[in-house]
């Protein structure tokens, strides 16, 4: 997956997400570097599924809410990409994915460090 690519995916999931007025997420799976999230309204009948394949790190907690009216989901570009590629000795080829979760100090964020995103719309809204 391209950079580009990668992109599109995270502006089409940022796309969705931005028509509530918050997202509660959660860690549903990992297995064979693949991690699986999902999120909603409710956890309990999640609207959205999104994985990441080919994971070499996390660093986020198993549930958080996000503010929709922030960016919620975004690629580390520059600075902070270098930054927390240094820190976290991530390997080349990951892109590091950042969700910002709400009621967190803003330095805060979960980071997902994969070479692959996809996601699946598990209800219309």
């Amino acid at each position: 997956m391209t950079l580009e690519e990668a992109n599109i995916v995270v502006d089409e999931i940022c796309n969705f997400i931005k028509q509530e007025k918050w997202f509660d997420f959660m860690v549903k799976q990992y297995v064979d570097n693949e991690l699986t999230l999902q999120g909603g309204l409710s956890l309990t009948y999640p609207d959205i599924e999104i994985k990441f394949k080919d994971v070499f790190f996390t660093s986020l907690p198993m549930e958080w809410k996000t503010d929709t009216s922030a960016v919620v989901l975004s690629i580390l570009t520059g600075e902070e990409e270098r930054i927390t590629s240094e820190k976290f000795q991530v390997e080349y080829l990951h892109y590091i994915f950042k969700f910002t979760p709400e009621d967190y100090p803003d330095n805060f964020g979960c980071f997902i460090a994969a070479k692959q995103i996809s996601y699946e719309i598990l209800r219309t809204m």
